[in-house]
């Protein structure tokens, strides 16, 4: 019976020391009574996150799919608009001798198996993006003619613009 009254009055003195700075506070306000927020269907946050910083974030899913396009144009004719008419493979071979994901990323970080070449609709919003589009093809470019990745083992000479295309796209109106 000690032990019980014991128990009962730590609990007892547990509970009141717990609430010391407890507050209640009721407006009377309930969730159903609160208004919906509203959801923009237009909204693009993984385009829009990265720019506060001046830079477009970009998923990886779409960057892939220029990529899978970029490397496919360097063995066989290029899809852009406006494709060097003369066009031929700088590959030395372009049938067993391709440049793949791994000849410039090399880290092993990324399955490249698991990003599939798809056409979502942010891909035609960044086709029409020159700026974008130049850069992310500057980028890749030097990478390609690079001492530093496996990919230049595999041309027969440096890669420009005009490999692909019939005129220069940054110097383009």
């Amino acid at each position: 019976m000690k032990t019980c009254f014991f128990v009962l009055i730590s609990l007892l003195l547990l509970s009141s020391g717990c609430n010391q700075n407890l507050e209640v506070v009721n407006s009377g306000e309930r969730l159903e009574d609160s208004p919906r927020p509203a959801a923009d269907p237009n909204a693009r946050p993984l385009a829009l996150a990265g720019e506060a910083s001046g830079e477009k974030k970009i998923p990886p899913f779409v960057k892939a799919y220029f990529m899978h396009m970029w490397v496919e144009a360097l063995y066989s004719k290029p899809q852009n608009k406006t494709p060097n008419p003369h066009w031929e493979s700088p590959l030395m071979d372009p049938e067993n001798g391709r440049v793949w994901c791994t000849d410039c990323h090399t880290s092993g970080q990324i399955d490249f198996e698991k990003i599939p070449k798809i056409r979502d609709p942010m891909v035609n919003d960044l086709e029409k993006d020159k700026e974008f589009m130049v850069a992310l093809m500057k980028k890749w470019v030097a990478r390609l003619n690079s001492d530093e990745f496996f990919a230049k083992a595999k041309l027969k000479g440096p890669v420009t613009c005009l490999t692909c295309h019939a005129t220069n796209p940054a110097l383009e109106n």
